[in-house]
């Protein structure tokens, strides 16, 4: 569970709750709603970008599986990322 620490995990988190909050706040006619949710997608930019980087950069994973998570979280970039740092805990125990 050592992934689920990591800085970019967190982010994906708050960018999650900081969508919804903006969604909440736009539903119920606040102005700064639309300043939550820019904060909410580059937060989530941030995080996706940060995950292309890590996975590329593992030496731990066998080519395929590498390919697979770039695939992953090119795809899908917040939940992709999310899969990909809760799936993949340490060097040898790899789920794909």
């Amino acid at each position: 569970m050592k992934n689920l620490r990591h800085p970019s995990f967190i982010l994906a988190i708050i960018s999650i709750v900081v969508t919804f909050v903006g969604i909440g706040m736009k539903a119920y006619g606040y102005r700064g709603g639309d300043y939550t949710l820019i904060a909410a997608v580059v937060l989530g930019g941030i995080h996706w970008i940060w995950t292309i980087v890590d996975v590329a950069g593992k030496n731990d994973m066998k080519p395929f599986q590498r390919r697979f998570w770039l695939i992953a979280v090119v795809a899908a970039p917040v939940l992709g990322g999310l899969l990909f740092y809760t799936l993949h805990q340490k060097a040898g125990k790899i789920i794909t």
